[in-house]
């Protein structure tokens, strides 16, 4: 009988604990190192996904309850409206944290060790911690990520009024001004929710928004912001801050316009997440980053360069969100306890950003599609033309999709719109599985609902394909 592998997995948040897990299951004796760097791959419960989202629900309920004028809608005490929040976020996620928890010691047995410290690799097949070595037969990374500070002239991070998501998120008072800068989905989330309570908020980004995909997203996005308020300066580079005796932030900046500085009272660094590799000792196992900081996996996880080092989540600097770091790490898990090759075979990569209206996006973008060789076909809807959206106040948002011309396959989808979130799981389901665009029109869509934007997408998809939707009558 083969003797169980030791898999050690470094990292206590959703990519490792998927890792552990599952490594266990399939009988290894696993090592799961969560020290205190566990917490930067457990980003999702104490600093990224549900803080912010715990935050952002009662501040958009406010908004939109008020957008009629019909209402007149306030908090019961408005000075202390932000702190209130805080504070209900901190104990709904202590509860998230305190399952998490419970879920992992469960775990512990002969053959789960849950070692509580920071791991370092020595060689190609020992770890110590805490002074103790510990062999291993392969091992999973999955130490997550930590706050990127983008270096600008005179910009000292460590200022009282410097926040980066992680001070933000404990902030309980509102600033009179507030600059952002960074227009990725923490930039993009913050700008807007700070702008309704009340701030003068300004969005700086080196580059145009929504910068990876199609420039008619993020151009249309940048419009919605600005309607509620949001001054927002795309392609503008940041050259220099400097601090005042009031304690205000003077912020100079390049572009294709001459602009004065802008005084602002706090900062808003959102200029994303690097991988968390400084305490692990890659260099004592050969690894070397990639150019950008980053670990360089293949499609079955392995780090490059190794045959039994796998990573997954963050730290791999790939995706970047939740669902897959878990689709990752029980590929590692796998690959690792069987010396296997499965591979990441998705196609559809959803990505959110939680602005309102929320941007989804799954798929090719059509000049990744036309690079790869298909000769596409889009189509588009507006949201002000599907009733449910219109009702919900969404009259700007939009979607557009692409076919292959040919096959008539769904290559991509992009949604700006009111619940994009939940709209784009059935593309996305659509894309994984090489449905065409008729096979997706032949779904039901029930009548009012927001979902009928994407039958309105397939509607205008079918006949440019050169025929009509199977499940409806032709015009």
């Amino acid at each position: 009988m083969q003797k169980a592998k030791t898999i050690a997995v470094i990292g206590g948040g959703s990519a490792g604990l998927t890792g552990a897990r599952t490594a266990c299951k399939l009988g290894a004796k696993v090592l799961f190192f969560m020290g205190e760097s566990a917490d930067h791959a457990s980003l999702c419960i104490e600093a990224g996904c549900m803080p912010s989202k715990a935050l952002f629900e009662p501040i958009d309920a406010m908004y939109h309850a008020k957008r009629h004028g019909w209402l007149t809608v306030e908090p019961k005490q408005p000075d202390r409206y932000l702190a209130q929040m805080v504070q209900w976020k901190d104990v709904e996620i202590a509860q998230f944290n305190a399952f998490r928890q419970k879920e992992i010691h469960e775990l512990a047995g002969d053959n789960f060790h849950i070692i509580s410290a920071d791991a370092c690799f020595v060689n190609e097949h020992e770890i110590v911690s805490s002074g103790q070595r510990f062999r291993f037969d392969a091992a999973i990374i999955a130490s997550g990520s930590i706050t990127k500070r983008p270096k600008i002239d005179g910009l000292d991070p460590s200022w009282d009024g410097v926040w980066t998501s992680d001070e933000i998120l404990h902030n309980t008072r509102i600033p009179e001004s507030l600059a952002v800068i960074g227009a990725g989905a923490i930039g993009l989330e913050f700008s807007l929710r700070y702008a309704r309570l009340g701030s003068q908020v300004t969005l700086l980004s080196h580059s145009s928004v929504l910068p990876r995909y199609p420039a008619k997203f993020g151009e249309r996005l940048a419009s919605i912001y600005e309607r509620e308020g949001v001054r927002v300066f795309a392609c503008r580079e940041v050259t220099r801050v400097s601090r005042d005796d009031a304690g205000c932030f003077r912020i100079d900046s390049e572009g294709a316009d001459t602009l004065p500085p802008m005084v602002m009272e706090k900062i808003l660094l959102a200029t994303g997440r690097s991988p968390a590799v400084d305490h692990l000792g890659l260099d004592c196992v050969g690894i070397e980053l990639d150019q950008k900081g980053r670990l360089e996996i293949g499609a079955d996880m392995r780090v490059k360069g190794s045959k039994h080092i796998f990573a997954a989540g963050d730290v791999a600097g790939m995706r970047m969100v939740v669902h897959h770091a878990h689709i990752e790490a029980g590929i590692a898990a796998e690959n690792a306890c069987s010396d296997g090759n499965r591979k990441w075979t998705k196609r559809s990569n959803i990505q959110v950003i939680f602005s309102d209206p929320e941007f989804a996006f799954a798929g090719m973008k059509p000049a990744e599609a036309e690079k790869a060789g298909h000769k596409i076909v889009t189509a588009s809807a507006e949201s002000r033309d599907v009733g449910k959206l219109h009702l919900a106040g969404d009259d700007f948002g939009f979607g557009e999709f692409s076919a292959d011309a040919t096959t008539a396959k769904l290559l991509g989808a992009g949604l700006l719109c009111n619940d994009a979130s939940n709209l784009i799981h059935l593309p996305a389901y659509a894309i994984d599985h090489e449905h065409t665009a008729n096979q997706l029109e032949d779904a039901e869509y029930y009548h009012p609902t927001k979902i009928e934007i994407i039958s309105e997408i397939g509607d205008e998809l079918c006949r440019k394909l050169g025929g009509h939707p199977f499940a409806r009558a032709p015009e």
